[in-house]
């Protein structure tokens, strides 16, 4: 082979490789990329509501009739105050009773008891008789309660805003007698939620409520009642949130701007908003940076909350550190990246 037939094919070569390695630096899509996050979700839910005071049914635990009143409609009341008492005779009559039951147990326990140590009865028989006055000790314990439920007292300072019964009659557990509105800082608003948004919700949820009377504070709340029935009219699902007043005066009928919180107790990724690409839906596909940072990786992903500009995933995406936020709209799966700063 003559010399210049070998330097002919070396410059080919040469050639060659000059030409593939400038392709390859030519083909390098430069990009720039962010940390990607892992953190518990934040789910936000804004509604409004009207604000009203809180108020309650008051009602005795047991049946009975009624010996007397001792507070009116409109009346102020105080925390403990007595407001209305049922006949006692039957439910003193059967304490009474179950006081001395009670007192007859323990002697025949404890004779058992000596009995046992003096090995002249079995073990059976000192259980049989301890299980009895367990018994015993339980009706005993339900008939001093049922004598307390007997007197209806106010559970805090307030109003009573309306007197359903005003005579002396029979009424049944659960049968309201007073609305009452405590003078407590806490107010109530009812709001309606989609299926999805009563779903992410739970009781006990926060709630960020404000006021156009006060638009630079932030009044805090928690969701109180959930219904798990939507309702018939409209297929929402009410939910009761009380709120806090911090000391300022709300009137009755206000308007609430209400944002319920709750963060999820496990964590996602989160990535920011300009890095989705082809948004269908709830669906996006993102590129990531491969582990030694040289190559773009795509992936379909679900998108699970957006919350500003960041934007939480489904996904799994510990095996990688960072998402491409610039250049990656002309990048394919394993294009060759160069990241910028």
């Amino acid at each position: 082979m003559s010399i210049s037939n070998v330097i002919h094919r070396y410059g080919l070569v040469l050639g060659f490789l000059f030409s593939a390695s400038f392709t390859v630096a030519e083909e390098a899509s430069k990009v720039r990329v962010t940390a990607i996050k892992n953190e518990k979700v934040r789910f936000k839910v804004r509604t409004y509501g009207v604000l009203s005071p809180r108020v309650e049914e008051m009602s005795f635990q047991i049946p009975g009739r009624i010996e007397r009143f001792l507070v009116d409609e409109a009346d102020r009341v105080t925390a403990g105050q007595v407001l209305v008492e049922l006949e006692t005779k039957n439910a003193e009559s059967v304490l009474d009773k179950r006081k001395l039951d009670l007192a007859n147990a323990r002697r025949s326990l404890d004779r058992m008891t000596t009995l046992f140590k003096e090995r002249s009865i079995q073990e059976s028989q000192l259980d049989d008789a301890q299980a009895r006055f367990d018994q015993i000790q339980i009706a005993y314990d339900q008939a001093q309660l049922n004598l307390s439920w007997c007197t209806l007292k106010a559970p805090s300072d307030g109003i009573i805003l309306k007197q359903f019964i005003d005579s002396r009659t029979s009424v049944n557990p659960g049968q309201p007698i007073f609305v009452f509105r405590s003078d407590s800082e806490q107010w109530v608003t009812k709001v309606d939620l989609t299926d999805k948004n009563a779903f992410l919700m739970t009781k006990g949820a926060g709630a960020e409520v404000t006021f156009a009377p006060y638009p630079n504070i932030l009044f805090e709340g928690e969701i109180t009642k959930l219904a798990k029935v939507a309702n018939p009219s409209d297929g929402l699902y009410t939910a009761e949130v009380t709120i806090s007043t911090k000391g300022k005066e709300l009137l009755l009928g206000m308007v609430a701007e209400v944002d319920l919180v709750k963060e999820t107790e496990e964590t996602f990724a989160v990535v920011p908003f300009e890095a989705l690409l082809d948004l269908r839906k709830n669906q996006g596909t993102i590129y990531l940076s491969s582990k030694d940072q040289t190559t773009a990786v795509e992936k379909k992903v679900t998108i699970n909350n957006i919350e500003g500009d960041q934007v939480s995933l489904v996904e799994d995406l510990s095996a990688y550190t960072m998402v491409i936020t610039r250049g990656q709209s002309v990048l394919e799966d394993q294009t060759a990246i160069a990241i910028q700063e």
